[in-house]
Parts: structure tokens; C-alpha cells; sequence
């Protein structure tokens, strides 16, 4: 199914999901390196890019620096066993860019709208503030039902 072509339904759950969630995993790879680590996030209101931080002095930032294609994953499990029937996943793929002013600033503030625990990390002169334009997100309900979305 094509972004465009999604419905309402889906898409307030989507949003539902990602308003309610302030961490996830990203995924970078560089030099047949895999590598996750934990993420504040945030999306663009048309819900095609995501926005995170990180120092550029950190292993992400050089795996992106190297190989900018990227996951997220979201998701809402409690760490329970009824997480397998009752959790919503979604990961998304894309390129992952770092922003320059005056881009970077507006994307700051809309991150740290979200994260405000986030405030003193963005304002560092050594952060980084990176948008993830989105290619694709695969959806997952109760474990085995998978949807994909293309962008």
C-alpha cells in the first residue's frame, strides 16, 4: 500500500502510536556493522521524516556518517506476556540527513516540543539534529499481521 493511499483509521493509530511513545530503536550498519541504541523522536506533522539527536562524537552519527541508510522502530509493549498479542510495531526505513540552519533549529524545537528533557542536548554545539526521510514502515499487530506502507 502506498502512504497516500492509507486510511484514516490506520493513520490516526499511526498517530496515536507515535505521540504516545518518546523512545525507539535505531538501527544503523556501516562496514558490515550492525549497531541499535535508543532514540527521542519526533515527526514531521505529514508524518514522511522523523527527527532525533545524537553528538557527532557518538558510534550512530559515525555509522550514518558512513551508511545513512537507517530503521526506527516504535512500539508499544508493557514488557509483558501479553505483549505478543497486544503490541503495535512499526519500523521504518530510509536515509537518515543531517539538518543545517534554519531547518536544523526548527526541527530542534519541534523535538524538544516532544522531549523537553531533550533541551540542553540539542542546544550543544556538538549535537547533531538528523530528519530520517522515510521510504517505507512495516506495521505489526498482534505479532504476525504485517503491513507495509511505501512512500
Amino acid at each position: 500500500m502506498m502512504f497516500d493511499e492509507m486510511d484514516d483509521v490506520l493513520r490516526e493509530r499511526l498517530m496515536e502510536l507515535f505521540s504516545s511513545q518518546i523512545v525507539s530503536v535505531l538501527g544503523t550498519s556501516a562496514s558490515d556493522e550492525p549497531y541499535s541504541c535508543l532514540v527521542g523522536f519526533e515527526f514531521t506533522p505529514d508524518l514522511r521524516e522523523v527527527v532525533f539527536a545524537t553528538m557527532r562524537n557518538r558510534l550512530k552519527y559515525r555509522q550514518i556518517s558512513a551508511n545513512r541508510r537507517v530503521s526506527l522502530m516504535i512500539d508499544n509493549r508493557k514488557n509483558t506476556p501479553s505483549d505478543f498479542d497486544t503490541t503495535t510495531s512499526v519500523t521504518l526505513i530510509g536515509d537518515a540527513v543531517e539538518t543545517e540552519s534554519p531547518e536544523r533549529e526548527n526541527l530542534a524545537e519541534m523535538l524538544v516540543k516532544k522531549n523537553p528533557f531533550l533541551s540542553d542536548f540539542v542546544k550543544s554545539p556538538d549535537c547533531a539534529v538528523l530528519r530520517i526521510v522515510i521510504e517505507k514502515m512495516y506495521i505489526v499487530d498482534n505479532f504476525e499481521t504485517v503491513k507495509k506502507i511505501e512512500f
